[in-house]
């Protein structure tokens, strides 16, 4: 299985790919998983757009778009995005600092006790 690469974004560059990346957007918010209220005449079309768009992961919109359209029930398909190393890992940062400051707390029945941790 070949190992796919990332590539990198620039927004004058890849003006093909912004315009996907939009369209996969619109599709997905403003026409709530409606054929009819996007730029698209059918799945097939989305699902070329997805796996052009999936290798551009260190873009933000692009993890978005492609997160939301895994929610579509139309498509089988799960799209994977490829990011470098580097992203992976300020993500994973990120959520780790997230999980450390997130306050937890315990309920238990009986007298009222709040518990935090």
């Amino acid at each position: 299985m070949p190992v796919e690469t990332y590539k990198i974004f620039n927004k004058e560059r890849n003006t093909e790919e912004y315009k996907k990346i939009k369209n996969i957007l619109h599709y997905v918010t403003k026409g709530n998983y409606e054929l009819k209220f996007s730029n698209y005449t059918d799945i097939q079309q989305i699902i070329d757009d997805a796996n052009v768009i999936r290798f551009y992961g260190n873009e933000p919109s692009v993890r978005r778009a492609i997160r939301l359209l895994n929610l579509d029930r139309k498509i089988k398909d799960n799209f994977t995005v490829v990011m470098s190393l580097k992203c992976k890992k300020r993500l994973q940062d990120i959520e780790d600092i997230k999980q450390l400051t997130k306050v937890k707390f315990k309920i238990s029945k009986g007298p009222i006790t709040i518990k935090f941790e």
